[in-house]
């Protein structure tokens, strides 16, 4: 499996690579949504885990790019942003997850 991971916090990073030494994935790291277009038209990835805040825009805007030009790659929007759960509910993303519960999301993603 090869993730994005769309996030200018640090230690998400970190977390992302603890993981893939664990669970033997692939992940590309893009702090802001124009290294994050650059790296999926390169790249093959499977799964795009986006913050919801960066700082050239939104997560939501960089979904739309996605869902338009790659409508295959799924799309898991991370926040702090409680009230993003609607941006799911409307079919904007495929998954959401908190960004406190982000290791058991991709625990359950690589088991499967």
């Amino acid at each position: 499996m090869k993730i994005l991971l769309v996030d200018d916090e640090k230690h998400f990073k970190n977390i992302f690579s603890i993981l893939s030494g664990k669970y033997n994935f692939q992940f590309e790291c893009a702090e802001n949504i124009n290294e994050a277009i650059k790296l999926i038209n390169e790249n093959n990835f499977d799964l795009a885990v986006i913050d919801y805040s960066l700082p050239d825009g939104n997560g939501v805007e960089l979904n739309r790019f996605i869902k338009h030009n790659y409508p295959g790659l799924k799309t898991a929007l991370s926040t702090g942003y409680t009230d993003m759960v609607e941006n799911v509910a409307n079919g904007n993303f495929d998954y959401y997850v908190r960004k406190d519960r982000i290791v058991l999301f991709m625990e359950k993603h690589l088991n499967t």
